[in-house]
């Protein structure tokens, strides 16, 4: 069962219109409205959840069984060095939302949302532009951080929330016993008790009736997996038996070249360490949960994509499925995210319709950042001024499309990753500086910010860092780090 809440209805008075031409000129002009409306493209948006590439279209994992995310690649374009401008949620979503880098916003921690910010009052949000534009807007699913549905309820006609209880198991199913949220192991009977299916069934079941109407529409629906606590059907962990489980690569060396800094902006979050993870034997378990629930929500995004195809509307729709950020699986000895490494940077973006190129792998940069302006593009709406990211449409539309802008990710004020096609580069607040060469070393193992040889390449990278950082939001908590604590709560 599911409770829709409208927002923002509307009732109009018509006053009687006596004048013959008047009435032609009303007439014509709703007829060219409807003309284009009808003509726009619906978007069907998705969001996932804390996944990182472990995905069969990104090679990040030999075991991963995606059928349905890799079927959404084939027809798309698949952007293989895609970033978050920000390595954990609410920052992640608030900038790819607004279209502002957190270094604008100052929303740099899990909360405030984008309105917290005195500074942001009048950002205008992807989906209220859309909305502005005449698209009906629903939306079901973890789309927002925390209160950031609330701050925007405005922007959409259409409001489902699930009426599931959040559900966990009596007893803890895994050993560690530091967080509530971390826990992981089999837990539901089937796929139906859980959110992210009755959602995707929701979705599915949406797009046939939405089709049905003259309005573009814009759906953007979210699923939770693989966001800890990893629990899904036992039926997704038979996939994936731990005897056979391949494992990440990881040494204990992989922080040895990091500044004291580094270490303690990415050190204190309550995720496991990875010492612990080994010594308790929960390393093939915890492998195993992730790869279950990327599973399962493969099968929720197909669910999705399967009542799109039987709407009819298919080949009028944009789709866009992207997650948050990346997720360490132990990489660089560190679990989850809150870094400026590859691991918690890089995410799945792919951008599929019949209009656009398919089957396509971009290896060129690119930020969540990117997705407002591109669909404001792709979708032939009035360019929207005062957005950080840019429209990637020469990527979506040319094979071999020159491209020489890199993107940025930010973990605080003055902690800046700047990663171009070859190069990824790191700057942190208190100068230390970190410099991997993405084309013989794709772990990031070998830092050669201190060679002489690469001080122009540094030079050139730096001119992306932001000269002026926002200051920390009033009511920021949730960095994770003890370096913002005095910062937090205020």
């Amino acid at each position: 069962m599911t409770v829709a809440i409208p927002y923002s209805k509307m009732s109009y008075s018509l006053k009687i219109i006596r004048s013959p031409l008047i009435i032609f000129i009303a007439s014509f002009a709703l007829l060219e409205l409807s003309a284009q409306g009808s003509n726009r493209p619906n978007v069907l948006f998705i969001a996932i959840d804390d996944l990182n590439d472990w995905i069969g279209a990104y090679g990040g994992h030999p075991q991963a069984q995606t059928p349905h995310m890799d079927r959404l690649a084939e027809r798309g374009t698949t952007f293989m060095n895609a970033h978050c401008q920000a390595p954990i949620c609410n920052p992640a979503r608030v900038s790819m939302i607004s279209g502002l880098l957190p270094s604008k916003t100052g929303i740099y921690f899990l909360a405030p949302g984008l309105r917290g910010a005195s500074e942001n009052a009048d950002a205008e949000t992807m989906f209220h532009y859309f909305k502005r534009q005449g698209y009906y807007l629903t939306t079901r699913g973890k789309i927002f951080h925390g209160r950031g549905l609330a701050e925007d309820k405005d922007s959409f006609d259409e409001i489902v929330q699930a009426s599931l209880p959040v559900l966990r198991p009596k007893e803890r199913l895994a050993s560690f016993d530091k967080s509530r949220a971390w826990d992981w192991g089999p837990y539901f009977d089937k796929d139906e008790d859980t959110q992210d299916f009755q959602t995707a069934l929701w979705g599915a079941e949406r797009l046939q009736e939405l089709a049905k109407e003259d309005q573009p529409f814009f759906m953007a629906i979210g699923f939770s997996n693989p966001h800890v606590p990893l629990y899904v059907p036992q039926k997704w962990f038979d996939l994936y038996p731990q005897e056979t489980l391949e494992m990440p690569e990881v040494l204990t060396t992989d922080r040895d070249h990091i500044s004291e800094y580094a270490k303690t902006l990415t050190w204190g979050h309550v995720a496991p360490k990875h010492d612990w993870v080994v010594e308790a034997g929960e390393w093939r378990p915890l492998v195993q949960s992730y790869l279950a629930c990327i599973s399962f929500v493969d099968h929720c995004v197909g669910t999705v994509l399967d009542g799109l195809k039987e709407s009819g509307v298919a080949d009028n729709t944009l789709i866009v499925l992207w997650s948050d950020h990346g997720f360490h699986m132990g990489e660089k000895m560190h679990w989850a995210k809150r870094t400026l490494w590859e691991e918690s940077t890089r995410v799945p973006m792919i951008i599929s319709s019949p209009n656009l190129l398919q089957d396509k792998a971009v290896s060129k940069p690119v930020g969540l950042i990117d997705i407002y302006p591109t669909l404001v593009d792709l979708c032939s709406l009035p360019e929207k001024t005062g957005l950080d990211g840019v429209s990637l449409r020469p990527l979506l539309t040319r094979a071999n499309a020159v491209w020489e802008r890199p993107t940025i990710t930010t973990f605080g004020p003055n902690n800046h990753s700047v990663r171009s096609e070859h190069w990824r580069y790191t700057r942190y607040d208190d100068g230390s500086e970190e410099l991997y060469d993405h084309r013989k070393d794709q772990r990031e193992r070998f830092n050669l910010a201190a060679n002489a040889e690469h001080r122009a390449l540094i030079r050139a990278l730096s001119r992306w860092i932001p000269e002026h950082n926002a200051a920390i939001a009033p009511g920021s908590n949730g960095s994770g780090t003890p370096l913002y604590k005095e910062f937090e709560n205020r």
